[in-house]
């Protein structure tokens, strides 16, 4: 009777089924992925994108006010650095598509342009960058510094920008099952019978 036990008991515990999921990971958005799974303009818009890189844009504000007072000609600068961060990781969402670009706001009210465009703009003394990945495109990169435009204003991109480009996230999912089963055995000759 024991042994019929343990042999149910082996059954039971091997007719188990399990889903996996292999990890998530992040890979860089290029025309590789959005040809490859024929993305449309709609699906583009339904991908969570993330940026590879810190992105740190400025621009100097200026404003001066010319006054007179007691019988002096006063004048009042000031300088205000505008300046934006996005780091490494930082989730955004497309706004805008284009054969080969995508438009990602990071925050609402404002989006910066990522291209797959190879049209000879680089950082000066840099061949390019590698692959048809989506970079953070800028009008030029003069000197070392690209121009870079939010919401219509001029901001300034140090050259390591240039290297920002879009990463999307995708899972694998495997499953797999397993079912066990113990064989009772034969015996060429039973004993009761005597054959």
């Amino acid at each position: 009777m024991r042994c019929a036990s343990i042999i149910l008991l082996a059954i039971t515990t091997g007719l188990t089924a399990c889903a996996s999921t292999s990890g998530v990971n992040r890979l860089a958005f290029g025309e590789y992925l959005r040809d490859g799974y024929q993305l449309s303009d709609r699906e583009l818009r339904a991908l969570q994108y993330y940026v590879s890189n810190d992105i740190h844009l400025r621009r100097i504000v200026e404003s001066g006010n010319r006054t007179i007072g007691r019988g002096i000609l006063l004048e009042r600068n000031a300088r205000v650095v505008d300046e934006i961060l996005i780091e490494a990781g930082t989730p955004g969402i497309a706004v805008g598509t284009g054969n080969d670009w995508v438009a990602v706001s990071f925050e609402p009210g404002s989006y910066l342009y990522f291209s797959s465009r190879n049209d000879g703009v680089h950082v000066v003394g840099d061949p390019g960058r590698p692959g048809d990945l989506y970079y953070l495109w800028a009008t030029d990169w003069l000197n070392g510094t690209g121009v870079v435009y939010v919401n219509g204003v001029p901001y300034e991109a140090q050259p390591e920008n240039a290297y920002a480009h879009l990463q999307v996230e995708r899972k694998a999912l495997a499953r797999s099952e397993a079912r066990d089963r113990v064989q009772p055995g034969r015996k060429l000759y039973d004993e009761r019978s005597g054959h």
